[in-house]
């Protein structure tokens, strides 16, 4: 077992320069590594749209929503349906299964997209759709705010349309995309009256129009030989020329349109989801790149870019950066990466300490060598560098340690003892070899779940269970290869000394040999503090990721359902005022509002906000992450004080998949005002919930809706049809299109619509007049009106209708709140066709467990097999697994005295420490039986494990003092798992050296009195 250490030393030049090879092409793998925040992950859902102007949710449900449901659902890849219905729109969220190769997804999307486009009949006449979206999950890398101080939004965006073709060049840029623009309108506005007074009729003034703004093939002329086309052309090209078309009144006179009404140029109205960058009109640029660029080196090229393009621009067209991933990337990486220098530091320093510069230095290089090789598996395997991957380089810097220590101090020992240095560097190679590769696969072991899971969350996963493993590869190899060398080479024999015990030796020897005969007591004493320490668990609050600590916070405001674009932008602006305000918010650097939209994806965990034109987005930008977090909760207190009438979220974004402690209650079933009516309740069971800051359900409130119930019979007698009441009104109040106007190479639409004194009140409808063949008459002579409230939206889940309440206290943990809910929710009576469920944060954590659980078997076959073949031994592979909940002693005891979560790195640093004790149990076994051999058994324990006493504590010791950097300035990703592993070695190490020994004797007694009889 010793040929790995012997070849290292015999071939020297060899070694050398594997160990400069793999420092250099470790270097050169880092630097060409792409890197990212988070792990690409695919999004697994397709957008589906269809709409319908003007139908009610109800109607769009039973017509549209209902039809494509059915036949997504005939698609067997298809996992789940979210449904959004609103006025004249369905949108369906179509999840495809975490079972589906991510290789195949393109398959199963165009599957749906042929499904869609084949239900496409079955939907009323004049759906316009369904429109398949199947680029969801594309993440904006950079945005963009392109702003011009007196410049038109047409200028604008043409600013935008030159930087959106500067970046195409850059390679690596996939993807430009423009939103906020706002298309130019030729509005003819209508003055009603007017036109009644001169008796001329609409659709006679339109065909007019629509005669003239032509462009049309007229024939050929062939002229001696040569052909020459002729075109008609009427092309109006100019506002003036528009308004001077000639029209014919009754009374044969002719007069121009602008007599009839007002021609003039302007913007889509009302606005269609705008944008605005420190309260600035502004086209936001949206840039997404490769997938296997380094977001580093791109984005430093991009920034630059950017730069040199506003200087090609006017002065006041200005193209500001909203969002810049690139930016949280390198603090995210930097801080990540100093986690791991400050450890390396700390190993350095307390070997040096305990153990001499030169075992110092020994032990300190296998953190090097095995990042080194980590890197370059890592480019291999197609694994970034981002915070899941690093965070696997963290966790695993605790068993580097281990062996390097428990390798380079038996070498030490043996040097003491009298061997030289090749012989001391060779015999403690060959006697760790296998524990140490036992040990290290029993814990990858423990890491194999997320090797295995499927979909999005295996994604997010595999790169942490990847880079474990090759670190622990790493280690192990540069443990028993170029750790003997360097041993070999650096460590000198020291004059001999009669050897002496130390006092902690002798106490703790003593210690061990009076408590072998007490191995039961010893065992339930120690697993009674297990059982208190599980305890602690209890108390400890439950977060399955932390908030990010990026320098920006995001605000989320909902007027009334039913409010206009108009109003929504209105409040938003005035709510961006505030934030804006220098004395009010001096943390604030600079805002980019969203209205009726959420804007593009800039985080992968974020999904954009709904279409909605009550809603409105805020992203705001902080000088620093502690300004966001002051700033935010102040301009909580500012929506509840100052804004009644907003219902607002302010929040910070989350690091894993959804916002930590919200808690969600969500009720399925068929009668809406049911499902409101419980909502309501739901929602009054929040209003108990301490510190709550959301509170909201899901389909808002019902907002007003006038029925018009044309009245048949007289509408015939008057001579107009239904079709003509709805193109009049149509065109009236909502505009409607019959030409273009053709500036360059733009196609202006140009659309008549009334003026807006009358078409501002339910007066002006009733008032409304109708062309007929004898005349003109008014809408109430052929319709009533019927004032209603109706749904504003409603939500369907897998092809049921459900209301989804959500709350969320900023003091007290998910857990906690559902606690406190929960009798509202036994409370609720709907009868047999209702479910009630929880969702949110705690839901997501159980089905994240589930997913590790469904994993452990296959880990524990693993483990298990590796520890039967370390010992082929029922009873030693028992001690080892009998050893692992001495970790739930201290772990959460730290957490609870430091105040930290119990998130999901926290768990994983849980992971780290069973492989840290089970490497300790397997090495003191191993150490007893090396023992055996030569003494009685209760001997052999004793000496066994006092030479295994410096190994352990030093490594705990050196394990503790490297994470306390991280402890305290971490950051939330890496203080809870710090905190843990220190509190669960600080307890777990000694008790494993005053667990075993009476353990091991308590099973191997009877065989060793046999053996000696």
């Amino acid at each position: 077992m010793d040929g790995l250490a012997r070849f290292g030393i015999e071939k020297s030049r060899f070694t050398l320069l594997i160990m400069v090879g793999l420092i250099v092409i470790g270097a050169l793998a880092y630097l060409a590594l792409p890197k990212r925040e988070n792990p690409a992950i695919t999004i697994r859902t397709v957008i589906v749209t269809a709409q319908f102007p003007g139908m009610s949710p109800e109607r769009v449900e039973d017509l549209i929503a209902m039809p494509l449901e059915r036949a997504a659902r005939e698609i067997g890849e298809v996992d789940e349906i979210a449904t959004l219905v609103n006025t004249g729109r369905a949108q369906l969220n179509v999840v495809v299964a975490d079972g589906v190769p991510s290789d195949e997804l393109d398959l199963v999307f165009n599957d749906i997209r042929t499904q869609m486009e084949g239900t496409a009949g079955e939907l009323p006449e004049g759906t316009l759709g369904p429109v398949v979206n199947t680029n969801y999950g594309d993440v904006a890398v950079a945005t963009v705010a392109v702003t011009g101080d007196g410049f038109s939004y047409a200028e604008i965006e043409d600013a935008a349309e030159d930087l959106q073709t500067g970046l195409y060049a850059i390679d690596g840029i996939t993807k430009v995309s423009l939103s906020g623009d706002q298309e130019e309108r030729i509005w003819l506005e209508i003055d009603s009256r007017r036109l009644a007074a001169v008796g001329i009729q609409l659709p006679q003034l339109l065909s007019d129009l629509g005669d003239q703004n032509v462009i049309l093939p007229a024939g050929r002329i062939d002229a001696d030989g040569t052909n020459i086309v002729l075109e008609a052309n009427g092309n109006l090209s100019s506002l003036e020329e528009i308004g001077g078309v000639l029209t014919q009144l009754p009374t044969g006179d002719i007069v121009r349109l602008r007599d009839l009404m007002t021609v003039r140029r302007g913007y889509v109205d009302p606005p269609r989801q705008p944008v605005y960058f420190n309260d600035e009109p502004a086209v936001l640029v949206s840039v997404e790149m490769s997938d296997d660029r380094d977001i580093q080196k791109l984005g430093r090229t991009l920034r630059g870019e950017i730069a040199r393009l506003e200087q090609t621009q006017p002065i006041g067209i200005a193209y500001n950066l909203s969002t810049f991933q690139e930016t949280n990337v390198t603090k995210s990486i930097n801080g990540a990466l100093s986690n791991v220098a400050q450890t390396f530091a700390v190993v350095l320093v307390v070997m040096f300490v305990f153990l001499g510069l030169r075992p110092a230095l020994v032990i300190a290089s296998i953190v090097p060598f095995t990042v080194a090789f980590a890197l370059l598996g890592m480019s291999q395997w197609g694994i970034d560098l981002e915070q899941i991957s690093i965070a696997a380089v963290i966790i695993s810097l605790g068993l580097l340690v281990d062996n390097g220590l428990v390798v380079v101090e038996d070498i030490d020992r043996r040097i003491k003892d009298g061997a030289t240095p090749s012989e001391a560097a060779t015999g403690a190679g060959g006697q760790f070899f296998v524990p140490l590769a036992v040990a290290s696969i029993t814990t990858v072991s423990a890491f194999l779940p997320m090797l295995v899971l499927e979909g999005t969350t295996g994604e997010f996963a595999f790169s942490l269970g990847a880079v474990v493993a090759l670190m622990l590869a790493g280690s192990w190899l540069t443990a028993h290869y170029i750790l003997p060398f360097l041993a070999a080479a650096l460590l000198r024999p020291k004059p001999q000394k009669e050897p002496r015990e130390g006092l902690l030796e002798r106490v703790y020897g003593g210690l061990t040999r009076r408590s072998l005969r007490l191995g039961i007591p010893v065992v339930a004493v120690c697993y009674l503090l297990v059982a208190l320490g599980i305890t602690n668990f209890g108390q400890l609050k439950s977060e399955m990721f932390p908030l990010s600590e990026r320098a920006e916070f995001l605000v989320y405001i909902d007027l009334p359902k039913g409010s206009s674009i108009t109003a929504t932008r209105d409040e938003a602006r005035a709510i961006d005022a505030w934030l804006r305000d220098a004395d009010a918010n001096p943390e604030v650097a600079n805002t980019t509002l969203f209205v009726g939209h959420g804007g593009p994806r800039f985080y992968l965990a974020l999904s954009p906000a709904d279409t909605d034109p009550a809603s409105a987005f805020f992203v705001v930008n902080t000088h620093d992450f502690e300004g966001a977090v002051v700033a935010a909760e102040r301009t909580r207190r500012q929506l509840i004080a100052n804004h009644p009438a907003v219902r607002g979220r302010v929040t910070r974004l989350s690091m894993g998949g959804s916002e930590s402690g919200i808690v969600e209650v969500q009720i399925t079933g068929p009668d809406a005002d049911t499902l409101l009516a419980a909502a309501a309740e739901v929602e009054a069971g929040f209003d108990d919930v301490p510190g709550l800051t959301l509170n909201s359900n899901d389909w808002g409130n019902k907002s007003l809706t006038v029925g018009i119930d044309i009245l048949q019979e007289k509408a015939r007698e008057l001579g107009v049809t239904s079709s003509d009441i709805s193109n009049v009104m149509q065109a009236y109040f909502s505009g409607a299109e019959y030409s273009v106007f053709r500036d360059g190479t733009d196609q202006i639409p140009i659309v008549v619509r009334a003026e807006e004194v009358f078409r501002d009140s339910l007066e002006d409808l009733a008032n409304l007049t109708i062309p007929t063949d004898t005349g003109l008459i008014s809408l109430d002579q052929v319709a009533r009106f019927q004032p209603r409230l109706t749904l504003s939206q409603l939500r369907r889940e897998n092809q049921v209708r459900q209301i989804t309440i959500s709350g969320k206290s900023g003091t007290l943990a998910a857990t906690e709140v559902e606690a406190l809910i929960a009798p509202t929710l036994d409370s609720l009576d709907l009868g047999p066709d209702y479910e009630v469920a929880i969702g949110g944060e705690s839901a997501d954590a159980a089905e994240a467990n589930a997913n590790l659980l469904a994993g452990m078997p296959l880990a524990l076959v693993v483990m298990i097999a590796a520890l039967m073949f370390q010992f082929n031994s029922v009873r030693r592979v028992a001690i080892t697994f009998l050893t692992i909940p001495l970790i739930l002693v201290g772990a959460p005891l730290a957490l609870l005295i430091t105040g930290q979560p119990l998130s999901f790195f926290a768990i994983l640093g849980l992971i780290s420490l069973m492989g840290i004790i089970i490497n300790n149990a397997i090495v003191l076994i191993d150490q007893i039986d090396i023992e055996r051999q030569a003494m009685p058994l209760d001997d052999a324990i004793v000496v066994a494990a006092k030479k295994r006493l410096n190994p352990v504590l030093l490594t705990s010791l050196t394990t503790v003092l490297g994470l306390i950097p991280m402890a305290l300035f971490g950051g939330a990703l890496f203080e809870p798992m710090a905190a843990l592993m220190i509190g669960g070695l600080l307890l777990a190490s000694p008790l494993t050296l005053l667990f075993v020994p009476p353990l091991y004797r308590l099973f191997f007694l009877r065989a060793a009195q046999a053996q000696e009889a």
